[in-house]
């Protein structure tokens, strides 16, 4: 069987174009009676926030803070990920996109990703089908770091630069109802934003995922090669990034509550 597939290819292909006919306006800001824009996908989105923020004063800001508080957060750096609730994001230049993706491919949070994608794979003998053995999890552990360092270049390094996107995670925090901030992480790896804060299908990520799935096609054992395994690793991909902006939404909140309860 030839590597990479080429029904795998043509899928993806395929797949790319459906994405690309899909209008940008329908994920798009759409201006309310007053002319200010808001997020039309998702009402508390942070740009939806800052203007009814900015047309209230007396509301409080995407963090839950009071507007007019004089305590200061420093600024986050351009090439972090995660802008934290509150917080105001300075802009991303091409430089500052593929340090971010070069960045995350290599952070803590991903690098213990690894092993927990690697043991679940080995202890259901999962795909990939490397076998049961101390040496197909060391194949396994590669095969999950060579899938999340490519997903994480492309996607922020590569395509958020051509794509003119903020690939960056904008946490809401707790000034919002729990449902409306899970729905808004879980829904990160498809809907994303331009660089100038507008609401679009998140096509630098999408794409990204499905390029780092079609490169699994030349290091995945031959079993594991066709266009069903191509779509599973980037359907679960995608599934897997909408946990982890979950855990940059809530997981701040768990580990204080956890150490008030040790206390």
């Amino acid at each position: 069987m030839s590597r990479p597939s080429i029904s795998s290819a043509g899928t993806f292909l395929l797949l790319c174009l459906a994405l690309s006919a899909i209008p940008s306006r329908a994920f798009a800001s759409t201006p309310d009676d007053n002319g200010v824009e808001t997020a039309s996908s998702l009402p508390d989105s942070p740009g939806a926030l800052r203007a009814e923020s900015s047309s209230n004063p007396a509301t409080a800001d995407a963090g839950g803070q009071a507007l007019g508080s004089t305590t200061k957060q420093p600024a986050p750096r351009a090439y972090v990920k995660l802008i934290a609730a509150g917080l105001q994001a300075p802009p991303q230049t091409a430089s500052d996109k593929i340090r971010l993706g070069l960045r995350e491919s290599v952070t803590p949070f991903a690098i213990i990703g690894w092993p927990l994608s690697a043991g679940w794979s080995h202890l259901i003998n999962g795909s990939p089908n490397y076998g049961v053995n101390g040496e197909a999890f060391a194949q396994r552990l590669g095969a999950a770091a060579a899938l999340n360092s490519s997903k994480e270049i492309f996607s922020d390094s590569i395509l958020a630069t051509a794509f003119h996107q903020d690939p960056r995670y904008y946490q809401l925090g707790r000034g919002h109802k729990l449902i409306n901030r899970a729905l808004y992480a879980g829904t990160r790896p498809i809907i994303g934003r331009t660089d100038s804060g507008k609401t679009i299908p998140n096509y630098a990520f999408i794409l990204g995922t499905g390029g780092a799935a079609a490169l699994t096609q030349t290091y995945y054992p031959d079993r594991n090669i066709s266009g069903g395994q191509f779509a599973r690793t980037w359907v679960t991909s995608l599934g897997g990034s909408a946990l982890g902006y979950l855990v940059s939404e809530f997981g701040g909140e768990i580990i204080q509550k956890l150490r008030v309860i040790n206390k």
